[in-house]
C-alpha cells in the first residue's frame, strides 16, 4: 500500500509545529535565566516555578499534537479511533538519584500510581551546575550560556517524554480496541521513523540502528537527546514507517555513497532503563561516539549526551 498524502502531511506538519513549540517554550526560558540571581535561592526557586509552568504549557501542546497526529496515522491504517491520553504535568520518574532535596510526587496514571518528580526540581539544577562552574574557575559568561542551554535541554527532553507518554497510551488503547473488532485491521506494532530532513545535525546512528526494528505496542520508545523520530503504528497489511525509513536510508546512501552504508554497520546500540527518563537508546559501549548522518555525508562524531547535566552539581543547595 502506499504512502498518501494525507499521512505525509501529518508527519511533516507535526515535525513543523513541534519545533515551533519547542522554540517559543526555549525561548522564555532563555529570557527568565537570564534575570536569575543564581547565587540567592529564592531566586532560583522562582525561576523554577515559572520554567516548569512554562514546561507544562509545551508538555500540553506536544501531547495534543501527538494525538491528533495518532489518530491520523491509526485513520490511514482503517481504524477509526479516538482516544484522549491522560499525561500527568510530572513526566520523570523519581530516581533514588534525582537530587536529596528534591522528595517523590504521587502520581495517578491510568489505575497505576507512580512516584514521579515534581515538575518545579529539574529547573532547579541550570543554577546549580552554574554555582558549580563558576566555584570551579569558569568564566561567568561561559557558565551562564552551559546553565541556557541545559534549560533548553530539560525542556526538550520533557517534550519528548509527554509525547511518549501520551502516544504509548493512544496505541495501546488502539490495539485492544482492535482486537476487539472482528473486522478490524489488527495492529502488530510501530516503528520509529527517522527524519533526515528535520534533524540539523544529521540523524544519529543511534536512530538509524533501532529503526530497522518493530516494537510492541506495549514498549516505551527508547528515546534519547534531541531525538526527532516519530512513531508510527503498523498491521499486518500496512507497515508506512518501514516504506518511509527505507526510502529516507536509500536517499542517505545514494548521497555519501558506501561510507554512510559501512558506518552504520558499525553502530551497535542497547536500551538502557534510565531512572528518571526510563528506556533510553544509548551506544553498545559506554561513551562510544555515535557518528551523524545527513543527505550530504556522515558529520563528525559525536557522543550522546542523555539528558546532559552533571549530578555531582545537584548536592550543591539552591
Amino acid at each position: 500500500m502506499a504512502i498518501s498524502a494525507v499521512l505525509m502531511r501529518a508527519l511533516t506538519g507535526r515535525m513543523s509545529r513541534r519545533e515551533a513549540i519547542l522554540m517559543f517554550a526555549q525561548g522564555r526560558l532563555d529570557e527568565l535565566l537570564r534575570r536569575v540571581d543564581p547565587w540567592d535561592g529564592k531566586s532560583v526557586q522562582e525561576f523554577a516555578d515559572a520554567a516548569a509552568q512554562i514546561a507544562i504549557a509545551a508538555q500540553q501542546q506536544a501531547v495534543s499534537l501527538a494525538t491528533a497526529t495518532q489518530t491520523a496515522y491509526l485513520k490511514e491504517l482503517g481504524l477509526d479511533f479516538e482516544f484522549v491520553p491522560q499525561v500527568p504535568d510530572e513526566v520523570r520518574l523519581f530516581s533514588d538519584r534525582s537530587s536529596k532535596y528534591a522528595k517523590p510526587k504521587s502520581v495517578r496514571v491510568g489505575k497505576v500510581k507512580q512516584d514521579r518528580l515534581s515538575a518545579e526540581e529539574i529547573f532547579n539544577r541550570p543554577a546549580r551546575e552554574y554555582r558549580g562552574n563558576v566555584s570551579s574557575g569558569m568564566d561567568e559568561a561561559k557558565a551562564l550560556a552551559i546553565s541556557e542551554n541545559r534549560a533548553r535541554i530539560l525542556v526538550e527532553t520533557n517534550v519528548a517524554l509527554a509525547e511518549r507518554e501520551a502516544t504509548h497510551q493512544i496505541l495501546g488503547e488502539a490495539s485492544k480496541s482492535s482486537k476487539k473488532k472482528s473486522k478490524s485491521p489488527k495492529i502488530v506494532g510501530y516503528r520509529r521513523v527517522i527524519h533526515p530532513e528535520a534533524s540539523k545535525g544529521g540523524v544519529c546512528g543511534l536512530c538509524l540502528a533501532a529503526s530497522d526494528r518493530m516494537y510492541f505496542v506495549e514498549e516505551l520508545k527508547p528515546i534519547h537527546d534531541h531525538c526527532q523520530c516519530e512513531t508510527i503504528p503498523a498491521t499486518a497489511d500496512f507497515d508506512p514507517g518501514r516504506e518511509l525509513n527505507e526510502q529516507d536510508l536509500s536517499t542517505l546512501y545514494d548521497s555519501a555513497g558506501g561510507t554512510a552504508a559501512k558506518q552504520l554497520k558499525q553502530v551497535r546500540f542497547k536500551i538502557d532503563e534510565h531512572g528518571e527518563l526510563g528506556p533510553v537508546l544509548v551506544p553498545a559501549r559506554k561513551r562510544e561516539p555515535i557518528p551523524h548522518f545527513t543527505y550530504m555525508e556522515p558529520n563528525a562524531l559525536d557522543p550522546v549526551d542523555l539528558d546532559a547535566f552533571q549530578r555531582e552539581r545537584e548536592m550543591v543547595p539552591a
